[in-house]
């Protein structure tokens, strides 16, 4: 079968509504920005529907008076895909959160059933303490749900919508791999339910059916994709499952509405390592000794420069509170963080003597690391690393007091590992030339580093944007991505043009024409309406 069937919802549902502006505006402001800041003007409605039947009578209902509707999540997101922009009505997805369901799969494997509106943070707390329903029995060992995008707060469906990754993407891969099955309200308001397999492009295309029962042809060509962490644009294959359609689609094809996801054994016992070094080129050499070494499978690898060390530094000295700084060594002037599973003391004696071969072979000392195993020195290490986004939109917010219109520009790219040294040289040599202030941290172990560029005029953001673009280019050229794990939404229209050719984008927009030929879901975000 290569048909995308929709049916329609049973009922139009009964679910809250705030309608009229000065309603949205007096108490509902918060539905209008995300964390991008960028902030809509007027909106008619926000809807709050509680199962995939509301959803779709919202869709119905917004198309019925010549609107355009913007899907709403936690906004967590930085590139403005929540903010309703061009869009006259909202909908809001945090009140479908039936309680979740794990269940056995014939082959053996668990899986729960969850809503859009249920958080990364509710989920893993639900799977910890029990607060599922088993319909098939409770599983013998500990399961979890290994996505770890960087907000907690993030709602499991705009985690399928931004195919979200995190630190443990270098370990078990992104969302994308872990969608057995969802839910999706279209953008005609009919829900269509897909199951991973169950519907698959064949030679590149899959027959769409209209609402009216005519058919339209969705051409699914191989558009290349880099050897990286990627989450820009669909994702099309001649081959492709269905379900990827709208993984990654950043709600511009369909509103995810609930999810089946695949579940993994929680890991019995892990390490957390922070080894401490001088510079960017040693940090390099110790993840690719690690990812070579036989004995080694690290779960993630992070990575903290000496500008944002230095960064942490003066917080600590400024905040007491932050405990996490008196770990520093006195000479540290950049940091890797390891996170590595082992089952028994056998196996942890194995990756004991693999790092020590590791950190010889590479010139590092054991006497510059800080280890644990207990869950308090995760948190603290975590602490550290989070410590550095803090401490730079703390400067940005002071920075703002004066201009407002000042923000930080802040990269998304990922190179493959072997041109990772490159990269970073060529960050760190062009933003020193400019005199910009800038730290470097992130997710080494993917070659994925986040640059933060903190301007402080307008003429500074200005060639911070500038080189911004540049280097995007030259993180395409080395066979990188210009979006790793944040995505387009609609900040980032530009980079989908230095990402992929003209013919590629053509194709990207059809699937779009044919899905949502009005462009209902999501206006602005990929494209421009």
């Amino acid at each position: 079968m290569h048909e995308l069937t929709p049916g329609l919802p049973a009922s139009s549902g009964d679910y809250r509504v705030v309608s009229g502006w000065q309603n949205v505006r007096r108490g509902y402001a918060q539905y209008l920005s995300d964390e991008s800041r960028l902030t809509a003007g007027r909106v008619e409605a926000v809807h709050f529907p509680e199962t995939p039947d509301d959803v779709a009578a919202a869709v119905r209902a917004a198309r019925a008076a010549g609107h355009r509707v913007a899907v709403s999540g936690a906004r967590t997101g930085i590139t403005g895909a929540a903010v309703p922009v061009e869009a006259e009505e909202v909908i809001a997805l945090e009140r479908i959160h039936p309680r979740p369901a794990v269940r056995q799969a014939p082959d053996g494997r668990w899986f729960v059933c969850v809503g859009a509106g249920t958080t990364l943070a509710e989920l893993a707390d639900a799977l910890d303490h029990g607060l599922c329903d088993y319909p098939d029995g409770r599983p013998a060992r500990p399961l979890f749900y290994p996505v770890d995008s960087t907000e907690t707060s993030a709602q499991i469906g705009g985690t399928i919508a931004t195919n979200a990754s995190g630190a443990r993407t270098l370990h078990y891969g992104p969302t994308r791999r872990w969608v057995k099955a969802l839910t999706a309200v279209t953008a005609d308001g009919r829900i269509l339910e897909l199951e991973r397999g169950r519907v698959r492009a064949a030679d590149g295309r899959l027959t769409w059916r209209r609402a009216d029962g005519t058919a339209a042809e969705v051409v699914t060509p191989d558009i290349p994709r880099p050897r990286t962490k990627h989450t820009a644009g669909y994702a099309l294959r001649r081959d492709m499952d269905a379900v990827d359609l709208f993984v990654g689609s950043e709600g511009t094809l369909g509103i995810v509405a609930r999810a089946e996801l695949w579940l993994a054994e929680k890991p019995a016992n892990r390490l957390f390592l922070t080894q401490f070094l001088d510079d960017g080129p040693g940090a390099v050499r110790l993840v690719a000794a690690c990812l070579e070494h036989p004995d080694l499978d690290p779960i993630a690898l992070e990575y903290i420069d000496s500008r944002a060390m230095a960064l942490v530094r003066k917080m600590g000295r400024d905040t007491p509170a932050y405990v996490e700084v008196s770990r520093l060594p006195a000479d540290a002037r950049a940091a890797v963080y390891l996170e590595h599973a082992f089952e028994d003391e056998r196996h942890l004696d194995r990756v004991h003597a693999a790092l020590t071969d590791v950190l010889a072979r590479v010139g590092l000392s054991a006497d510059r690391t800080w280890a644990g195993f207990a869950d308090r020195d995760l948190n603290e290490m975590k602490r550290l690393r989070h410590a550095v986004p803090e401490t730079v939109n703390a400067i940005i917010g002071r920075r703002k007091l004066e201009m407002p219109d000042l923000h930080k520009v802040g990269t998304d790219m990922a190179v493959p590992l072997d041109s990772l040294q490159e990269m970073l040289s060529l960050y760190e040599q062009r933003l020193t030339a400019c005199g910009i202030e800038f730290v470097i941290f992130g997710h080494i172990g993917d070659g994925h580093l986040h640059v933060n560029i903190l301007p402080r005029t307008a003429e500074e953001m200005a060639r911070s944007q500038d080189l911004y673009m540049d280097f995007a280019r030259e993180a395409v050229r080395l066979g990188g991505s210009v979006a790793a794990e944040h995505g387009i939404g609609r900040l980032k229209r530009k980079f989908l043009a230095v990402q992929f050719s003209p013919s590629d984008l053509a194709a990207m927009r059809a699937v779009k024409q044919a899905l949502d030929p009005d462009g209902t879901l999501n206006p602005g975000v990929l494209f421009e309406t």
